[in-house]
């Protein structure tokens, strides 16, 4: 749009331009032609020397009649300007210096009388001026030359000249520093816009807008929404802080029920009592998913917090795919589910546990949502862009909607509610790719889902 409005008021000052030209200029070149017409029109009806130079003795005036032969018989000026410029067709411009004194006539001619007058003089003070002239060609091929002092004409001329080149500098002026201004906006809301959309998109809060200036209002807004970001932060780690808190204080008490829950389930009178034992087992199971969501909170706190990197070493990360591949092989065997992969053996500096608890809990979640006699694709290659692994399952999927939460805790899609788990599996996969500086996204492939992980 700064581009559109650029070109039309350029185009515009352009034609502005043009047009305030060429009509001043058009008056100015009648103006002038309609003088020395004037002059030429009552000349031309006379040849008598002494006639024409009465005629035509005003200070404002320069005339010079030549004879055939070019022999001046009468005029102000010695000889023709040597230096003209075409200002109409047939009428030049010129500037002379006109003489210090009077001068009188000379004639070379033995034919031709000269008059015994004294041409004026021009006022030596003004050592140059401008002049519009014509010449006319009498029948007796006498030439006579009539000047129109323009230099006032001309200085205005040039005057209004400069003021219009100063009109269209302003305003071109105006139209860059417009479209700079809108450079700079639309770029500034841009940066809000992208920084917005990352954040949206990897929920990273701690993405700040980039500020290149305080003075103006949309670097007073991202300041602004910064600040916001700050609180917002500042109030999710919170959250997430009481979360841990809870989950570190009741690990104790929650072990200490479920050994308590084991001993009463190994009594003699609630093994002989099938009620009772069933109702204890149920209560030890409950206990056991309470422990195991509890130890999930708390690896991805520690892991969000960066404590891993210590553990940080090169390994084959197409090795551990297989060591993963092999934990799951009966599970797929018993449902009978399909494995198809293209691993390579690529080496990546990372933490080995952390890594392989993350692809397992991917590929128990691919079995987990697979249906018997489905099927699951592993890819592992190297591009020039970095390490790319998919992994691709013919589940039901996950509703498009639903896309950008399965990697919030506690989310679970309304399909896999009544199945087992906590909804912090993919939370713990995100933490553990965010801390090896990678990204992970989901999509709905062919079929089911299809979850892939690049690490640059």
């Amino acid at each position: 749009m700064a581009v559109l409005f650029l070109l039309l008021c350029g185009t515009a000052v352009i034609i502005l331009g043009y047009f305030s030209y060429y009509f001043s200029r058009g008056h100015f070149v009648q103006r002038t032609e309609a003088i020395i017409d004037t002059d030429l029109h009552y000349v031309s009806q006379w040849q008598d020397p002494a006639r024409i130079a009465k005629a035509l003795n005003r200070p404002d005036r320069v005339y010079l009649l030549l004879s055939p032969d070019e022999k001046k018989i009468i005029g102000n000026l010695d000889e023709l300007p040597e230096t003209v410029s075409l200002l109409a067709e047939g009428t030049l411009t010129f500037s002379v210096t006109p003489p210090a004194e009077a001068k009188s006539p000379v004639s070379n001619s033995p034919d031709i009388k000269t008059p015994d007058i004294n041409t004026p003089d021009i006022n030596p003070s003004d050592t140059e001026k401008d002049y519009a002239a014509k010449i006319y060609t009498y029948p007796n091929k006498n030439r006579l030359l009539i000047g129109v002092d323009i230099t006032s004409v001309t200085n205005d001329y040039k005057l209004m000249q400069w003021l219009s080149f100063l009109s269209i500098g302003f305003m071109v002026l105006v139209i860059v520093t417009s479209y700079l201004i809108s450079r700079f906006v639309v770029s500034n809301t841009n940066r809000i816009a992208l920084t917005a959309k990352q954040i949206m998109e990897t929920g990273d809060l701690s993405q700040r807008i980039e500020l290149t200036s305080r003075w103006d209002d949309l670097s007073y807004m991202a300041g602004i929404i910064n600040d916001l970001l700050d609180r917002i932060q500042l109030l999710m780690r919170g959250i997430r802080q009481v979360s841990d808190n809870i989950a570190h204080d009741l690990r104790t008490p929650l072990t200490r029920l479920h050994h308590n829950l084991e001993d009463l389930r190994s009594q003699d009178h609630i093994t002989q009592n099938q009620q009772a034992y069933e109702t204890v087992d149920k209560l030890v199971n409950e206990t056991d998913q309470m422990q195991r969501t509890f130890n999930a909170l708390l690896r991805i706190s520690r892991i969000e917090a960066g404590k891993q990197h210590s553990a940080f070493e090169p390994m084959d990360l197409g090795e551990l795919l297989q060591d993963v591949i092999e934990l799951y092989e009966p599970l797929l065997e018993e449902k009978a589910i399909t494995l198809e992969q293209d691993v390579q053996n690529i080496t990546l500096r990372g933490d080995r546990n952390l890594l392989f608890q993350a692809f397992g809990n991917l590929m128990d979640n691919a079995a987990k949502f697979t249906p018997t006699k489905g099927w699951i694709r592993l890819s592992l290659r190297k591009q020039e862009t970095g390490i790319i692994f998919v992994i691709e399952d013919s589940g039901p999927g996950v509703p498009p909607t639903d896309l950008r939460k399965i990697f919030e805790r506690f989310y679970r899609t309304e399909s896999s509610r009544h199945t087992p788990g906590s909804g912090l599996g993919l939370s713990l996969v995100g933490a553990v790719i965010d801390l090896h500086k990678g990204q992970i996204s989901a999509e709905n492939g062919e079929k089911g889902l299809r979850l892939t992980i690049r690490f640059s």
